[in-house]
């Protein structure tokens, strides 16, 4: 059986509705399942969890909170995430806890390593501020990323969209990977480490060591931002972007 019930996980302030599938499950049914409404546009955010310093947490969080977070509120726009109370999502979140949703924000990761309440064993909490929950059978890091994007792609179908990325590691390579056969304009923070950074700076004429890299930033649709930029400058690109 490809689809669970749809349960309802109830946060300390908060609740969203949590759908478990198998890899492979078809998008529409997803969507439809959890009663997903038709977006008006679609921003991916993709990148990394681990624990930021200090000066690069700031910069981003003005940038996801009052940039990104702001933008979806104000312009309805839904969000599609990593899911997990970590990293650039843990940022994402504490936005949606100020902005508010006016859309929903999908939060798509691995059932396997998802921790919510009523469900304490699993490495990774989920960010208490998204709507919708799509967990993916499995126990690995990217056991997940094939059916995220079979969903973007069609709730985004006859829609704009596009995907934000900020640092990460392996699993972003992936992600970035799928955004450029899907043809979707790319976001990239420079600034933010690792995998981000690494393919500007391909782009910008570094010799690759991952031939990924290379094809990424040949093919892939990149728009550079520097997060030494402030949030209204963000703001103004999304709108643009969408």
């Amino acid at each position: 059986m490809s689809l669970s019930e749809v349960e309802t996980i109830h946060f300390p302030s908060t609740e969203a509705r949590l759908l478990r599938v198998v890899a492979g499950t078809a998008a529409d049914r997803i969507a439809e399942v959890l009663e997903l409404p038709r977006p008006r546009a679609v921003l991916v955010v993709n990148g990394g969890t681990a624990k930021l310093g200090p000066d690069l947490e700031a910069q981003l969080g003005q940038l996801l909170q009052d940039g990104v977070a702001r933008t979806a509120a104000e312009d309805r726009i839904t969000l599609v995430t990593g899911a997990t109370d970590a990293g650039i999502f843990a940022l994402l979140g504490q936005g949606l806890a100020r902005w508010g949703r006016s859309a929903p924000c999908v939060g798509v990761t691995v059932a396997g390593l998802a921790r919510w309440p009523g469900k304490l064993a699993g490495e990774a909490p989920l960010e208490p501020h998204h709507s919708h929950f799509v967990l993916v059978e499995g126990q690995h890091w990217g056991d997940e990323t094939a059916t995220m994007y079979a969903l973007i792609a069609w709730l985004a179908r006859d829609r704009p969209s596009a995907a934000i990325f900020a640092g990460g590691g392996e699993i972003v390579i992936h992600e970035m990977q799928a955004n450029v056969r899907q043809g979707r304009a790319m976001i990239l923070l420079a600034g933010s480490g690792r995998t981000t950074d690494a393919v500007l700076a391909v782009q910008a004429g570094q010799l690759a060591t991952d031939p990924r890299l290379a094809e990424i930033a040949r093919m892939g649709k990149i728009i550079t931002f520097d997060i030494r930029q402030d949030a209204a400058a963000l703001r103004n690109l999304i709108s643009d972007t969408l």
